[in-house]
Protein backbone atom coordinates (compact mmCIF):
# COMPACT_ATOMS: atom_id res chain seq x y z
CA UNK A 1 0.00 0.00 0.00
CA UNK A 2 1.48 3.58 -0.58
CA UNK A 3 2.09 6.12 1.69
CA UNK A 4 1.06 9.75 1.01
CA UNK A 5 1.99 12.62 3.11
CA UNK A 6 -0.64 15.37 2.79
CA UNK A 7 0.19 19.42 3.74
CA UNK A 8 -3.24 21.14 3.92
CA UNK A 9 -3.43 24.38 6.02
CA UNK A 10 -7.80 24.56 6.17
CA UNK A 11 -8.96 21.56 8.29
CA UNK A 12 -11.96 20.73 6.26
CA UNK A 13 -9.99 20.29 2.79
CA UNK A 14 -7.36 18.50 4.93
CA UNK A 15 -9.84 16.03 5.93
CA UNK A 16 -11.78 15.79 3.11
CA UNK A 17 -8.49 14.76 0.61
CA UNK A 18 -7.47 12.12 3.49
CA UNK A 19 -11.02 10.51 2.64
CA UNK A 20 -10.84 10.34 -0.52
CA UNK A 21 -7.40 8.97 -0.26
CA UNK A 22 -7.89 6.62 2.15
CA UNK A 23 -11.18 5.29 -0.16
CA UNK A 24 -8.48 4.79 -3.26
CA UNK A 25 -6.60 2.49 -1.01
CA UNK A 26 -3.34 5.15 0.30
CA UNK A 27 -2.18 5.00 4.00
CA UNK A 28 -2.43 8.60 4.41
CA UNK A 29 -0.97 11.09 7.17
CA UNK A 30 -2.18 14.74 7.61
CA UNK A 31 -0.27 17.48 8.67
CA UNK A 32 -1.15 21.15 8.82
CA UNK A 33 1.90 22.88 8.88
CA UNK A 34 5.29 22.78 7.06
CA UNK A 35 7.67 22.11 10.10
CA UNK A 36 5.12 18.66 10.66
CA UNK A 37 5.74 17.81 7.29
CA UNK A 38 9.47 17.77 7.02
CA UNK A 39 9.44 15.80 10.67
CA UNK A 40 6.75 13.14 9.34
CA UNK A 41 9.07 12.48 6.49
CA UNK A 42 11.03 10.56 8.36
CA UNK A 43 8.81 8.76 10.87
CA UNK A 44 6.20 8.03 8.28
CA UNK A 45 8.19 7.06 5.33
CA UNK A 46 5.68 8.24 2.49
CA UNK A 47 6.08 7.42 -0.96
CA UNK A 48 4.49 10.83 -2.31
CA UNK A 49 3.87 14.36 -0.57
CA UNK A 50 0.82 16.22 -1.31
CA UNK A 51 1.83 20.15 -0.91
CA UNK A 52 -0.41 23.28 -0.67
CA UNK A 53 2.06 25.59 -1.51
CA UNK A 54 0.59 28.05 1.04
CA UNK A 55 0.89 26.98 4.79
CA UNK A 56 1.20 28.92 7.77
CA UNK A 57 4.72 28.19 8.97
CA UNK A 58 6.27 28.16 6.10
CA UNK A 59 5.71 28.11 1.88
CA UNK A 60 5.06 24.58 0.48
CA UNK A 61 7.49 25.19 -1.79
CA UNK A 62 10.53 25.66 0.72
CA UNK A 63 8.61 22.92 2.47
CA UNK A 64 9.04 20.26 -0.60
CA UNK A 65 12.62 21.76 -1.47
CA UNK A 66 13.56 20.58 2.36
CA UNK A 67 12.05 16.90 1.70
CA UNK A 68 13.41 16.57 -1.90
CA UNK A 69 17.16 17.06 0.22
CA UNK A 70 16.53 15.03 2.45
CA UNK A 71 14.90 11.84 1.14
CA UNK A 72 16.11 11.64 -2.88
CA UNK A 73 13.31 9.11 -4.95
CA UNK A 74 10.16 10.95 -2.90
CA UNK A 75 7.48 12.25 -5.36
CA UNK A 76 6.37 15.77 -4.67
CA UNK A 77 2.73 17.30 -6.09
CA UNK A 78 1.72 20.91 -4.96
CA UNK A 79 -1.48 21.99 -5.33
CA UNK A 80 -2.69 25.74 -5.37
CA UNK A 81 -5.57 28.13 -6.44
CA UNK A 82 -2.88 29.93 -8.19
CA UNK A 83 -0.74 29.04 -11.24
CA UNK A 84 2.34 27.29 -10.64
CA UNK A 85 5.58 28.09 -11.14
CA UNK A 86 6.52 27.62 -14.38
CA UNK A 87 9.32 25.63 -13.77
CA UNK A 88 9.00 23.23 -10.58
CA UNK A 89 12.37 21.38 -10.68
CA UNK A 90 14.25 24.30 -7.96
CA UNK A 91 11.62 22.90 -5.79
CA UNK A 92 11.78 18.99 -6.20
CA UNK A 93 8.10 19.03 -7.59
CA UNK A 94 6.63 16.62 -9.78
CA UNK A 95 3.88 17.69 -10.89
CA UNK A 96 1.21 20.63 -9.92
CA UNK A 97 -2.61 20.84 -9.87
CA UNK A 98 -4.58 23.59 -9.57
CA UNK A 99 -7.03 23.59 -6.21
CA UNK A 100 -10.57 22.26 -7.66
CA UNK A 101 -13.99 21.41 -5.92
CA UNK A 102 -13.65 18.29 -8.60
CA UNK A 103 -10.76 15.80 -6.88
CA UNK A 104 -10.51 13.91 -10.77
CA UNK A 105 -7.27 15.44 -11.56
CA UNK A 106 -5.34 15.81 -8.05
CA UNK A 107 -6.29 11.45 -7.86
CA UNK A 108 -5.03 11.13 -11.71
CA UNK A 109 -1.61 12.80 -10.75
CA UNK A 110 -1.40 11.12 -7.24
CA UNK A 111 -2.55 7.68 -9.04
CA UNK A 112 0.00 8.03 -11.71
CA UNK A 113 3.33 8.86 -9.18
CA UNK A 114 1.96 6.18 -6.56
CA UNK A 115 0.26 3.24 -7.89
CA UNK A 116 -1.80 1.47 -5.19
Amino acid sequence: MARILLAESEPAIRRLLKEELQDDGYEVMAAARGGEVVRLVETFNPDLVLLEVVLSDMSGLETGRMVKGTKRGIHIVYFSHCLPPRDLSPWGGDDFVVKSPNLERLKEVVHRLAPT
